[in-house]
């Protein structure tokens, strides 16, 4: 059995050293392994939800959720990093898949000036190898009652033109190599970024209504606010005090002050490569 050692997981990471610190506490004062039946769960897309909530509960309290971020990255160590390598996949992916963590503790800590992971419920899309991280992107492979392979765009991603046509690129070489009986499954991707009011507030040279013109509308959900999150982070209340720190954030406080809806949309890459 290939695994990594937590150390160098950390290492790889570059998992914040108060983090490290506190993962290492809980280690030290570890004293039973996770029930399989969790784990079991942990392993089923249809079970994900109900796995990561009956391991918060077995762990008791958690505030800053050190522990349940220590037992899933424990899987990394003794399942997935095994399953990179047997499927040959690159050890660049695997680090750039799994800083999703790192992204995450440091952004809390951004807005809110503690670090805390947040994500655990996320996570088991990566875990199970069927998230990955290829350039500016992440590729979702969603083996549901239809096949379809998600686009999820992180907060650091570079938007321009070319770094998301690179990324499409690599991703399209990197299915057509491991994965290459997903070949003719469309890709999609739900999200603010795929708003049609953006060309507007944006303008025509934005990265993201560039990214846009790749995507065909499927559909406009103007009630889902999950949104505000992702624009205004640390902020979930349309008023005044909203931050107008880019010119997204200027150009969207005014126009949901003006009693405007916002949203998200679902849509799907116009051509397969």
């Amino acid at each position: 059995m290939i695994e990594l050692d937590h150390k160098q997981l950390y290492k790889l990471l570059e998992l914040p050293q108060e983090v490290v610190a506190l993962l290492d506490e809980y280690e030290a004062k570890r004293i039973q392994e996770i029930p399989e039946e969790i784990y079991r769960k942990l392993c089923v897309r249809e079970e994900w939800e109900e796995g990561v909530r009956e391991l918060q509960n077995y762990l008791g309290d958690d505030p800053a959720s050190m522990k349940i971020l220590w037992e899933q990255l424990n899987i990394l160590c003794q399942y997935t990093y095994g399953e990179y390598v047997k499927r040959g996949i690159g050890n660049d992916v695997f680090v750039a898949t799994m800083k999703f963590c790192t992204r995450f503790l440091n952004e809390h800590y951004a807005t809110w000036g503690t670090f805390k992971y947040v994500w655990a419920w996320w996570f088991p899309r990566q875990m199970m190898v069927q998230e990955f991280r290829i350039g500016a992107l992440e590729y979702e492979l969603v083996d549901g009652k239809e096949r379809e392979i998600a686009i999820h765009i992180p907060s650091d991603a570079d938007m321009s033109k070319d770094s998301i046509r690179e990324s499409l690129a690599t991703f399209y070489h990197f299915r057509g190599t491991h994965y290459p009986d997903w070949k003719d499954v469309r890709l999609t991707s739900d999200t603010w970024m795929l708003m049609p009011e953006l060309q507007e507030l944006l303008g025509e040279n934005s990265r993201i209504v560039a990214f846009q013109k790749l995507f065909q509308i499927d559909y406009i959900d103007r009630e889902a606010t999950w949104y505000m999150g992702w624009i205004f982070p640390g902020y979930d209340t349309v008023d005044d005090k909203l931050p107008e720190k880019t010119t997204l954030q200027r150009e969207l406080k005014k126009y949901l002050l003006a009693g405007n809806k916002f949203g998200t949309a679902r849509g799907h890459i116009k051509e397969i490569v």
